[in-house]
């Protein structure tokens, strides 16, 4: 509405018979001052400010301010209501945006891509469109430049060294969205777009950039090259759905390094209740590392459940390409006595050509019926905001650290209560400022804390790496919080750090051990190391006459030498050191290799045992009694030997038929030693 004085005097060379000029200069000036301020109006008529406040304030028409906004309009009372208005529009918000003016029909499918899968790469986004990456990045770049899409730098050491930038629709795009679909309501609701979704894909967007990574293999994998859709789950055993066409549909599990074994278990348990219409025709499972793959693999042994389900170890997955033959397929049978060996054996390509063959033999009315349906994952009653992307994103710790930060996040996790030169050694042996920039930065953060020397996970730090895998944020802090117990401050609060500390002598001599292996490893070019995990992720389980048991090393890892490689598993021994510790602690390894398991556990090369102790003495007295046991093939060496020789070097006792003397580990990974 617009608000006017009464007129009190004429304008100067105006009549009385000009009433209505002299109100429309009124209206425009004070609508141009509510509108840019007195200053910018002052500017634009060429007016002092005093001239403008004596017009506004006292009512003094005076004959600079009529003067000017007559030279603008021409003295033309029509031109000057027009321009008043143009002003009260802007005031009120009720201009359109020209950003959401009509899309091309290009512009249109690009940016409801990029709303169906938001925080993709241009190169992900192509394939799942089938779009050219050029075409798509240059679609993309003139959304940016209408405010409709944005995009945020990410890094994650399992994609690569270099950072990616990821892509989602503005608070702006989602509008443009609805207006090309069925409206606001819809969008939110039928798109991972609102608010609520957001701060879910902010919270898991390391775990959503390897899932979407793993969704790009499967759509360079399909032989009819359509499109592919990618949704992610809000809750449920399955993280990623993935829908294809003729009818085919993929979920993938992924278990991080933070999800225990337990909880997979149970989300594999879980994927068996489900109706047949929520499960996904073929099911992917991901795990963090071998040991993990194994389990699942056993797990999912049954052959009516699980012949449509694989399992894969992540980082030999993104190491190669979608004809990389790293795939476990599932349901071999239960109860195998040996187990049957766990050989990879599949490839994504053959996956999908897998599902193509068992959907044109035995479940062709899947065709038309496609199962699970994407609308299952949006459910109407749930709670969907408009978001604000830029601003949510923004603060995210996802989006915040750095592939460094990251890297000693996951590696405080796995091997907390570690010192700084302990840290330098787990990092690949970098120097200690560049540990003490790293630590210093996430202390900042607020997600590490140190009992010096001691360093460990906050209880932010444990909960973002729990919501980036999907684990029980309070089962976690209760195993892993490092914060003192409310009862007494002397102890920790969580039950697995607690049991370290109490046992921190022998927790140190691991964490020695494994630092020192990382270190040697990063300086030396024939030597590789992966699956390097602490106590909490190596257990191993197997049969033996009938009955379960467990076995529970220190440290477990693979080391590879000119090509070759090798399993270890680590004991760092203080108390097997009198003869019937010794047979004591051996009797769980002897069983374990007589069962047969060993080997076929290792794609047949069963792992060497490392005993390593704190004394020569100590050594010599478990040698007597290994030495009977020819069964295990153990190494053992002494910290001694080690700080003199190296964790490569020649510090160790190999088992028969080598010698007494000290030989490198690299002996045991030539021919079938």
């Amino acid at each position: 509405m617009i608000i006017t004085e009464p007129r009190t005097r004429p304008l100067n060379g105006a009549t009385q018979a000009s009433p209505h000029l002299e109100r429309a200069v009124r209206d425009y000036v004070r609508a141009h001052v509510r509108l840019h301020g007195q200053g910018k109006t002052a500017e634009v008529l060429g007016v002092s400010r005093h001239t403008l406040w004596r017009f506004l304030e006292r009512d003094q028409m005076g004959h600079a301010v009529p003067s000017a906004v007559l030279s603008s309009f021409g003295g033309s009372v029509g031109a000057i209501k027009e321009a008043t208005f143009e002003l009260i529009i802007d005031l009120e918000g009720l201009r359109p945006d020209p950003s959401l003016r009509h899309l091309r029909r290009g512009l249109e499918e690009a940016l409801l891509l990029l709303c169906a899968t938001p925080l993709t790469t241009v190169e992900e986004l192509s394939r799942f469109g089938g779009v050219p990456v050029s075409t798509l990045r240059d679609r993309l770049n003139r959304l940016t430049e209408r405010g409709l899409a944005d995009s945020t730098a990410h890094q994650l050491s399992a994609l690569g060294s270099r950072p990616q930038r990821r892509y989602f629709p503005t608070e702006k795009g989602v509008i443009a969205g609805a207006m090309a679909t069925k409206g606001e309501s819809h969008m939110l609701r039928a798109y991972p777009v609102s608010k609520q979704w957001f701060r879910l894909l902010a919270e898991r967007l390391d775990a959503v950039a390897v899932l979407h990574r793993v969704a790009a293999m499967v759509a360079d994998a399909d032989l009819h090259k359509d499109p592919v859709c990618v949704d992610h789950y809000r809750k449920g055993p399955y993280d990623t759905l993935l829908t294809l066409s003729g009818g085919r549909s993929i979920g993938v599990v992924r278990q991080g390094p933070t999800l225990p074994t337990s909880r997979l278990r149970y989300r594999l348990r879980s994927i068996e209740r489900l109706d047949s219409s929520e499960t996904p025709f073929v099911t992917l499972v991901l795990t963090h590392a071998d040991q993990a793959t194994r389990r699942a693999v056993r797990f999912l042994g049954d052959p009516l459940e699980h012949r449509r389900t694989f399992v894969a170890t992540e980082g030999e997955l993104l190491a190669g390409d979608h004809y990389g033959v790293v795939w476990h397929r599932c349901g071999s049978g239960l109860g195998h006595d040996p187990p049957v060996g766990l050989d990879a054996d599949a490839s994504l390509a053959g996956i999908l050509a897998l599902a193509e063959r068992l959907l044109d033999t035995s479940y062709s009315f899947l065709r038309e019926r496609p199962k699970p349906r994407r609308s299952t994952l949006y459910p109407s009653k749930v709670q969907a905001t408009m978001p604000e992307p830029t601003e949510q994103l923004t603060p995210a710790l996802s989006v915040q650290l750095t592939r460094a930060e990251k890297d000693a996040l996951d590696l405080l996790s796995a091997w907390p209560l570690c010192t700084r030169e302990q840290f330098a050694g787990l990092m690949g042996g970098v120097t200690l400022r560049r540990v003490n920039q790293v630590l210093r930065s996430v202390a900042q953060r607020g997600l590490v804390r140190a009992d010096e020397p001691l360093h460990m996970l906050t209880d932010e730090g444990l909960t973002y790496l729990a919501r980036r895998d999907r684990a029980a944020v309070g089962l976690t802090l209760d195993r892993w919080s490092a914060e003192p117990l409310y009862l007494n401050a002397d102890i920790y609060a969580g039950t697995a750090v607690r049991a370290l500390a109490s046992q921190l002598r022998h927790h140190a001599g691991v964490v020695d051990f494994v630092s020192a292996l990382s270190a040697e490893v990063a300086r030396s070019p024939d030597h590789d190391l992966w699956n390097l995990l602490p106590t909490s992720r190596s257990s191993i389980g197997y049969r033996w006459d009938w009955t379960t048991f467990v076995i529970h090393p220190d440290a477990s890892f693979t080391l590879e030498y000119q090509g070759r490689w090798r399993p270890y598993l680590l004991e760092f021994e203080r108390r097997a050191t009198t003869p019937k510790r010794a047979r004591s602690r051996l009797k769980s390894y002897r069983r374990y290799f007589a069962s047969g398991w060993a080997e076929r556990d290792h794609e047949g090369r069963p792992p060497r045992v490392l005993f390593v102790f704190e004394s020569v003495a100590s050594e010599n007295a478990f040698l007597d009694v290994a030495d009977i046991v020819e069964e295990v093939p153990i190494i053992t060496s002494n910290a001694k030997s080690l700080a003199k020789r190296g964790i490569l070097g020649d510090s160790w006792i190999l088992p028969p038929p080598h010698s007494l003397d000290r030989r490198p580990l690299s002996l045991t990974h030539q021919g079938g030693q």
